[in-house]
């Protein structure tokens, strides 16, 4: 049986739980065009291609019977997510790598890259405003912490993992009581190693993480 991609892997379980069925548009149509090869998705009846063009997040596959089948055994994503946080960059719009400079997040996303460099993980930013965020999303200055009004919504969010093909993952929040809770209406079942912590134990379960001698391990208890 042929082996799958991690973002083929990422892709068809997204798709598994899809309400119905659809491949997450993200997905680079190379890794598309394989799991169609397989049999493990299909081309979606519609006339999305020619009225949106080939940039478009209408959907365009969904998966097969095979693919669900296929989903059951292969071995889920892993997500870390890191919180956004109240000290920014002074600058209207920036990269969300480059946006946040509180150091509770610096302290956390240094924690998610140290235990996600041997690439088996990927490292995402839970902001209160815009949701899911990669590293290279460009996003505009603004005020507002997890749980105030104008937090981003569950739907919202559902959507964006779905699209990021991370809405079957394996999840741990590196972050608070609030982020987690945030991120629980997506994942029940995600991991919160820092619940029940103080600020103090957070930071201190990030450094040793992050210290140099355990670059590469991985997530503790």
């Amino acid at each position: 049986m042929a082996s799958l991609s991690a973002p083929q892997r990422a892709g068809l379980h997204a798709a598994a739980v899809h309400a119905e069925g659809h491949v997450p548009p993200s997905l680079p149509v190379a890794e598309v065009h394989r799991l169609a090869a397989l049999g493990l998705v299909e081309v979606l009846a519609t006339d999305a291609h020619p009225r949106f063009g080939p940039l478009t997040r209408a959907p365009r596959h969904r998966i097969t019977g095979a693919g669900r089948r296929r989903a059951r055994w292969e071995p889920l994503p892993q997500v870390l997510l890191v919180p956004c946080s109240m000290g920014k960059l002074d600058v209207p719009v920036a990269p969300a790598a480059e946006m946040y400079v509180g150091p509770y997040h610096v302290a956390a996303r240094k924690a998610a890259a140290a235990a996600s460099a041997d690439g088996s993980a990927l490292v995402l930013t839970l902001s209160a405003k815009f949701g899911l965020l990669r590293d290279e999303d460009r996003i505009l200055h603004y005020d507002l912490r997890a749980g105030q009004n104008g937090t981003v919504s569950p739907r919202v969010l559902a959507r964006q993992a779905h699209f990021l093909g991370v809405s079957a993952a394996r999840v741990t929040v590196f972050a608070g009581r609030a982020y987690a809770d945030l991120a629980r209406t997506i994942w029940p079942a995600l991991e919160h190693p820092l619940a029940g912590r103080g600020i103090g134990e957070h930071l201190a379960y990030f450094a040793d993480l992050y210290r140099p001698s355990r670059v590469g391990g991985r997530v503790r208890p």
